[in-house]
């Protein structure tokens, strides 16, 4: 099957004002396989950057602190992994553990199931709060 290349967009504001990539599709917790073979599908890699670990959201994350999760998410501007131009922003969110953000970038061969960092590419918990319907409720 052909796939066009994901490509780097603006994020659409979702539920809770998570952020994601308009072509990014929606996954259930349990679709582990369908996520990863998504990612090979379009020769991706994910990188996660979580809010207090990003020097420039310190005023996000004193936001996050304080109760305003929504205005803290919405103002917050992730740093690129090792400011990396490849990678790209593909959802924003407040997961379990937290603010974080996840990047993507393109890669040439998928061996193991995680990234070159070691970082699993599916965190089904924190995923699911990422892709919501236009109406604003999660599916």
């Amino acid at each position: 099957m052909n796939v066009l290349p994901i490509k780097a967009a603006p994020l659409v504001v979702r539920a809770g004002s998570a952020r994601s990539h308009l072509d990014l599709p929606h996954f259930e917790a349990d679709e582990v396989e369908r996520w990863q073979n998504w990612l090979q599908e379009h020769c991706l890699e994910v990188m996660r950057v979580w809010m207090e670990d990003d020097a420039r959201a310190v005023d996000s994350y004193m936001r996050f602190l304080a109760g305003d999760s929504a205005g803290a998410l919405s103002a917050w501007q992730p740093c690129r992994p090792d400011g990396d131009q490849a990678w790209f922003l593909l959802a924003v969110f407040d997961g379990r553990e937290g603010p974080c953000a996840y990047f993507a970038r393109r890669v040439s061969d998928f061996s193991d199931g995680t990234d070159t960092k070691g970082v699993p590419f599916f965190d089904k918990d924190a995923l699911m709060s990422v892709v919501a319907n236009p109406s604003g409720t999660l599916r």
